[in-house]
């Protein structure tokens, strides 16, 4: 079979649709699709890393325990504290070094799960 009979001249947005795919393939450039397929996998993955390290040694225990993310910890940190808390007190409670108390700081208030009160202070929204 040769090129010119591969290609279809009654539908030309096929035309392009091949040619792409073709450049696409060549250039072995990864498409959407390859890209959600790598995320599933990896979401497998990290599924069973998680359950091995959470079972523990010999123990074939089937429920697995969540750990708590960093933002949470922090947002129950400052939820504590119904009048807002300062920096000084997160970092205490928390025991994260500054930069990353900072951007988890700024993340919640990015997503308005904190507020500023004042330079500083911050309360639960």
């Amino acid at each position: 079979m040769t090129d010119k009979a591969a290609i279809d001249k009654s539908n030309p947005a096929a035309n392009w649709e091949g040619l792409i795919k073709l450049f696409l393939h060549r250039l072995e450039i990864p498409t959407k699709e390859d890209i959600l397929f790598l995320h599933q996998r990896l979401d497998k993955l990290e599924q069973l890393i998680y359950q091995k390290t959470s079972t523990g040694r010999g123990t074939k225990s089937k429920t697995v325990e969540k750990r708590k993310t960093a933002s949470s910890v922090v947002m129950d940190v400052i939820s504590s504290y119904p009048k807002g808390t300062n920096f000084k007190t997160i970092k205490a409670a928390t025991g994260f070094n500054d930069k990353k108390l900072r951007n988890i700081i700024f993340r919640l208030d990015k997503i308005k799960k904190i507020k500023r009160v004042r330079r500083g202070i911050y309360k639960k929204v």
